[in-house]
């Protein structure tokens, strides 16, 4: 079987590789542009691992609302469909095959090619799962710039600290998502940078965003990855909440979309902009409005408090 591209009934497009399996994806074509934004969707949450959200929202596209209807790129929106319960492999696989990996990799050079776009006109985007597609496949298609917001980078740390053990168990050929044999896989992103900063090449533009609170995360991957890139002589922007968890609300239509054309155009990037009111989500704006008018003259017992609930904006 050749490996091939089509349209299904919805509009949608669809992958399928030399064994048959299906990939769909989206794609918003405006090839006049020359740019492309490919966004990798998360896991869709624990709840849609019941089977009764499994049909409805399996291949879901994370960020397909906010960002299709963007004139400044083509936009290509995919999902990871397989792996233990139909909500992803972490855009690898199954048992050692890696095929969702070859097959994303196809995806994005068909598309590519077909709109005439040059890899280092390329951005890539994603959260949590999708962070660590959009790193992995960044670094590896050495494109303009990676977006990551709240990733998961190193996966047997994933496995033991964010409850994705038999996730990643799914993925590997012998299950043990803690075999430094498996680092390959699981440490993939860590061997991309550590190999790019030996060789003495660049790293994509990366803007990081993640939240101290993001147990599992922020302290045992993200901090260590910034600094790696920041030895690899690589910009890297660094947003840094307070609170936010992992499913930071902070990163809004209003901030993504104002990231992505500065990043396009070359625009200085200052990360304390996204801090101001009109990139916050609604439920910050009071917060953001109170500490402004509480900044010149507080007393310092009412600054400490709200520093210690994070919301202090300085």
């Amino acid at each position: 079987m050749v490996a091939h591209l089509t349209t299904n009934e919805s509009g949608g497009q669809v992958y399928t590789d030399i064994s048959g399996r299906k990939f769909n994806y989206r794609l918003i074509e405006r090839p006049e542009t020359k740019k492309l934004v490919v966004h990798f969707s998360a896991f869709f949450g624990d709840w849609g691992d019941k089977k009764e959200f499994k049909q409805n929202y399996q291949g879901y596209f994370h960020r397909f609302r906010m960002l299709k209807d963007e004139p400044f790129a083509s936009m290509l929106f995919l999902c990871d469909e397989y792996g233990l319960t139909k909500n992803g492999t972490y855009y690898l696989g199954e048992h050692g095959d890696l095929f969702v990996e070859r097959a994303m990799i196809e995806i994005i050079r068909k598309v590519a090619s077909q709109l005439g776009v040059h890899y280092s006109n390329i951005i890539m985007i994603g959260s949590s799962m999708g962070a660590c597609a959009a790193l992995k496949f960044g670094i590896e298609f050495n494109c303009k710039a990676i977006i990551s917001i709240c990733p998961h980078i190193d996966l047997d740390i994933c496995a033991e600290k964010q409850g994705r053990f038999e996730h990643v168990k799914f993925v590997l050929k012998d299950g043990n998502p803690y075999s430094q044999d498996n680092f390959p896989v699981t440490r993939r992103i860590r061997d991309l940078v550590h190999n790019r900063t030996i060789e003495g090449r660049k790293l994509p533009m990366l803007f990081m965003h993640s939240c101290k609170d993001d147990h599992g995360v922020h302290v045992e991957q993200v901090l260590p990855l910034v600094e790696a890139w920041h030895k690899a002589k690589s910009v890297v922007f660094f947003d840094e909440r307070p609170y936010g968890g992992h499913g930071s609300d902070f990163c809004t239509k209003a901030m993504i979309v104002d990231l992505l054309r500065s990043l396009f155009e070359a625009k200085p990037i200052h990360v304390s902009k996204y801090r101001r009111e009109r990139f916050l989500p609604p439920n910050e704006r009071f917060y953001y409005r109170v500490s402004r008018k509480l900044k010149s003259g507080v007393k310092r017992p009412i600054k400490l408090i709200l520093k210690n609930l994070g919301l202090w904006q300085a």
